[in-house]
């Protein structure tokens, strides 16, 4: 009755290993097969790009500093 107590435990522990090795492994696939970036990931972008505006770093092509014209 040992024997079949610890092939049923065997058999249970085989069991649970496989199911999360499965779910890891879908769980990477997901991750890596989004092409797209998350919502997470557009709003952080977002954010740095405004911080960058603001703090005059990047500024667009059309955009370019204006020179006055006379001291004032």
């Amino acid at each position: 009755m040992r024997h079949a107590d610890a092939e049923l435990q065997l058999w249970l522990a085989n069991d649970r290993i496989a199911r999360e090795y499965h779910e890891v492994e879908m769980a990477r696939l997901a991750r890596d097969g989004s092409e797209t970036p998350t919502l997470r990931q557009r709003a952080g972008q977002a954010v740095i790009a405004l911080g960058e505006r603001l703090a005059g770093d990047a500024r667009p092509a059309g955009e370019a500093r204006r020179l006055p014209a006379r001291a004032s």
